[in-house]
C-alpha cells in the first residue's frame, strides 16, 4: 500500500462540518504562536513537495476544504508534474470553474465529492453557483469525462441537489460520521458513531498496521503523524528543517508505535484506543493474511 501525505492548504475551514473538531485544532495550532502561518503559499508548498518522495501519494483533504486556498489547483498540477499520484476530496466550495477545468485535464487518481445534506451537518452554501458547479460535475461523471470515485454526505441529500444526484446513481455513497477518535466534544444535533475504548495490542487499518505512513502536512511545514490527531499531539517534525525520510522513522513515531503494541493499561488516552480505524493486532494480521492469499491466487489464475 502506498504511503500518503494529506495536504492542509490552510487552517480554518468555513464549511465547519459538525463532525470536524475545528475549534480544538485551531486552539492548539495557534497556542504558542498566534502568527503561525494560516495559508500555505505556493512557494512553500513546492519546497515541501520537493522533499517528499514521488512514491508518496499526495491527498488534497486535510483539515480544511482544499480550494479555500486560491492556489490549490496550482498545487495539484505541481504534484502531478513531479510524478505523484494525487487524490482530491472536495465540497467544491471555493473552486472556480476554471480550476475545475484544469483539474479535469490533470491526472487525478481518486476523486471524492462531499455534497450538501438536508440537515446542514456540513455548512456547504447551497446557492445558484454551487448547484451549477455540482450539476456540471455530475454531467461530466455521467458522460465519462471526469469520474467521481465516491460521494460523501452527512445524512440525506439536501432537497435542492436530489435531482442532480439522480444523474449519478452508480457512485458509492458514504454516510457514516465518526467522532475523530474521541476528539469531537460537541456532538449535539448529529448522529455520530463513537468507538468504545479498545485495550490490548492494536494495528491501524488506515495507516498500514504500524507503518503510520498516512500523515498530514500543515501550512507551516509541520507534519502530523495521524489523520485523526485533531489535537495536534503527535508532530513528527517540519519539512522546512528535515527531510521526509528523517521524519518517517523519527522518535515520535517510534514512541507512538510502542504504545500501540502495549496492552493499554494506564494509556487509555492513546488515540488508537478510541478510533474506528484501529483493530486488535491479531484480527489485523488475519485480514492481511487473507488479502495476501487472495492476491496471490489472482496472480496464479492470471498466469503471472
Amino acid at each position: 500500500m502506498p504511503r500518503k501525505m494529506e495536504i492542509t492548504t490552510r487552517m480554518g475551514c468555513r464549511i465547519d462540518c459538525k463532525y470536524c473538531p475545528q475549534k480544538l485544532t485551531l486552539s492548539r495550532y495557534y497556542k504558542d504562536n498566534p502568527k503561525r502561518e494560516t495559508v500555505m503559499t505556493l512557494e512553500n508548498y513546492k519546497k515541501f513537495i520537493d522533499r517528499i518522495p514521488t512514491d508518496v501519494n499526495i491527498i488534497f483533504s486535510g483539515m480544511c476544504e482544499p480550494f479555500l486556498n486560491e492556489q490549490c489547483i496550482d498545487m495539484v498540477e505541481y504534484a502531478v508534474e513531479k510524478g505523484h499520484d494525487v487524490d482530491m476530496y472536495t465540497t467544491l466550495t471555493g473552486m472556480t470553474m476554471e480550476a475545475y477545468e484544469r483539474m479535469i485535464n490533470t491526472k487525478i487518481h481518486y476523486f471524492v465529492l462531499h455534497v450538501a445534506d438536508k440537515d446542514m451537518n456540513a455548512k456547504i452554501p447551497v446557492n445558484e453557483e454551487y448547484l451549477k458547479k455540482l450539476d456540471t460535475v455530475a454531467e461530466n461523471h455521467k458522460n465519462g469525462r471526469f469520474p467521481i470515485t465516491t460521494i460523501s454526505v452527512h445524512g440525506d441529500f439536501h432537497p435542492q441537489i436530489v435531482d442532480i444526484m439522480k444523474k449519478i446513481p452508480d457512485v458509492p455513497v458514504l454516510r457514516e460520521i465518526y467522532d475523530r477518535a474521541g476528539n469531537l466534544e460537541d456532538k449535539e444535533g448529529v448522529t455520530i458513531m463513537v468507538e468504545k475504548p479498545k485495550m490490548g495490542k492494536l494495528a491501524c487499518s488506515k495507516c498500514h498496521g504500524h507503518a503510520l505512513d498516512v500523515n498530514y502536512l500543515l501550512p507551516d511545514g509541520s507534519v502530523l503523524m495521524c489523520p485523526m490527531d485533531w489535537g495536534l499531539d503527535n508532530i513528527l517534525g517540519n519539512l522546512n528543517t528535515s527531510t521526509y525520510e528523517e521524519l518517517a522513522e523519527g522518535p515520535v513515531k517510534q514512541a507512538f508505535r510502542k504504545r500501540m503494541l502495549s496492552n493499554g493499561e494506564g494509556d487509555e488516552g492513546l488515540l488508537c484506543r478510541h478510533c474506528h480505524e484501529s483493530k486488535p493486532l491479531s484480527a489485523y494480521r488475519m485480514e492481511t493474511l487473507k488479502a495476501n492469499v487472495k492476491g496471490t491466487l489472482r496472480k496464479i489464475i492470471k498466469g503471472k
